[in-house]
């Protein structure tokens, strides 16, 4: 009791105090933080940002009212999220006491593989009293803001407990979809050894987003072309179109997203003759050196950065640490006033990407999922921005109501061609899929306490009903059918990868 007293008095003192790492948490929130550290209730999750929209919908499962939410930032592009409070029901031994729950997704889904597989301690989000609070409200809207850990004895860095990725492990090959400015390796046959299961929970479409200023008909030969660095302005993928540079819009590897548009649209890593991936120093926009003369007069450039002139005269490759600044990617692109947007290299560098202004904005195609339909804005509309497309025609995908879609509105299909859509998924229409993959090693399986809470959160990762009550997914994803899961029915697929192998072609089990 003299504990919390001691707590609170503190709480308060520091209340007036701009700067104090306790302002914004009270004294109850608190004694959650330092109770669920001080008995070791953590459970960190890391890979995919495939189910970072969904974290609303676990939290309520996975603890009693009166959890709250903390995070690096209460900014849209969130490197690392947790929820901390009571466990609910369900959760094994921890069950009723005060836990905290994060998940990283800074890098991407190898970060779900390599580093559970290999026991690695990673950069995590500092989730202790001491370290939280400067900013928020402690809602998913605005999350409390916490440290970033930095390996060192105050803020330790941490091994994940479990891992997601947008595809199943053995994806993660170098040179194209492992981690590092020096690409990092595969993981062995040992290491491979260290899962207890790597489980396929729902199924996820994937597809192009292009900027709003582009009209034409793509397909999946096109799209090949663009992402493999074939063709590098616009009129070779459609004679109607001016010859403005291409460029692209990815993310770093390691990315799941990436390592899918890897495979469909190139081949690697199933394919023996696969077609990689454009180089990033394809065009001059990357500053890849200090003397580049083209960069002179260019205010606060710097190694590793990107400035898009757009007269490249071609492809021109923007690597991002995450899918939100693809979006930012895509939307800084559009915008004919030039836009610049901060993100993060192959190794977690700053990196600093400034389109200069051009004339109707500049034209992108960007790698993303599609739980991000709800940044898609239609082609009619005036601001600058970038809408999903169809494959085989020329249509588009966007959410015409900001504020409603896809929570309570559907997102809305314009003009010809296959759209990636729930039904298409669950008919094998659409196959710019990935099996999003939940990797637990035989560490946390065997835990008494942490492989219950691992197994409750792969029951409501499966489930059709959670993923329907997710807005980011309801529209996008389907659930698997036996043997992959129990679940039948609405919103189950009926087109599976041939022995669940997600190299081998999609076939329909009905």
């Amino acid at each position: 009791m003299q504990v919390k007293k001691i707590a609170a008095l503190c709480a308060l003192a520091c209340a007036a105090m701009a700067g104090s790492a306790q302002a914004a948490l009270t004294p109850a929130q608190i004694s959650v933080l330092d109770t669920a550290n001080a008995g070791t209730r953590v459970f960190f999750l890391s890979g995919a940002s495939a189910v970072q929209g969904g974290l609303t919908t676990i939290e309520t499962s996975l603890f009693n009212a009166g959890s709250f939410r903390l995070a690096n930032t209460t900014g849209s592009s969130k490197d690392f999220e947790a929820i901390a409070g009571t466990f609910a029901a369900g959760t094994g031994p921890w069950a009723g006491q005060t836990g905290v729950f994060i998940y990283r997704v800074k890098g991407g889904s190898v970060f779900g593989v390599n580093s559970v597989a290999r026991a690695e301690a990673i950069q995590t989000l500092v989730v202790k009293s001491t370290n939280c609070g400067t900013g928020g409200a402690g809602t998913a809207g605005s999350p409390y803001t916490c440290d970033v850990s930095d390996g060192s004895v105050a803020k330790p860095n941490r091994v994940p407990d479990a891992g997601v990725s947008d595809v199943a492990p053995k994806f993660f090959q170098p040179d194209f979809n492992t981690e590092g400015e020096t690409p990092a390796a595969a993981l062995t046959v040992a290491e491979l050894a260290n899962f207890s299961s790597i489980t396929p929970l729902f199924s996820l479409a994937f597809g192009p987003a292009v900027t709003n200023n582009v009209s034409t008909t793509l397909n999946k030969a096109a799209v090949s072309a663009i992402m493999t660095g074939n063709v590098g302005t616009w009129d070779q993928v459609d004679a109607s179109l001016p010859a403005d540079d291409i460029n692209i819009c990815r993310r770093v590897q390691g990315s799941g997203t990436q390592a899918v548009f890897n495979n469909y649209f190139g081949g690697f890593p199933c394919d023996s003759t696969s077609n990689v991936p454009a180089a990033r120093d394809a065009s001059v926009a990357w500053i890849g050196d200090t003397d580049n003369a083209y960069y002179t007069g260019v205010t606060g450039r710097k190694v590793g950065d990107y400035y898009v002139s757009g007269t490249e005269g071609g492809i021109v490759v923007i690597e991002n640490n995450s899918s939100g600044d693809v979006r930012n990617c895509l939307t800084a692109a559009a915008n004919p006033a030039g836009a610049t947007y901060a993100t993060k290299n192959r190794d977690g560098a700053a990196v600093t990407v400034t389109f200069a202004p051009k004339a109707g904005g500049h034209k992108a195609i960007g790698v993303l999922s599609l739980d991000s339909i709800g940044s898609a804005k239609p082609i009619t509309e005036s601001t600058p921005s970038w809408s999903f497309r169809a494959l085989d025609g020329n249509g588009s995908l966007s959410c015409n109501n900001e504020i409603n879609c896809p929570k309570t509105i559907g997102p809305v299909s314009v003009g010809s061609g296959k759209f990636p859509l729930q039904a298409s998924l669950i008919d094998g229409t659409w196959d710019t899929q990935g099996w999003v993959s939940y990797n637990v090693p035989n560490s946390t399986a065997g835990d008494a306490n942490k492989g219950p809470l691992a197994t409750r959160l792969q029951v409501l990762a499966q489930d059709p009903a959670v993923l329907a009550a997710v807005p980011s997914f309801k529209y996008v994803t389907a659930a698997l059918p036996a043997p992959f899961s129990s679940y039948s029915g609405a919103g189950v697929t009926r087109a599976v990868y041939l022995g669940g192998d997600q190299c081998a072609p999609l076939n329909r089990n009905n």
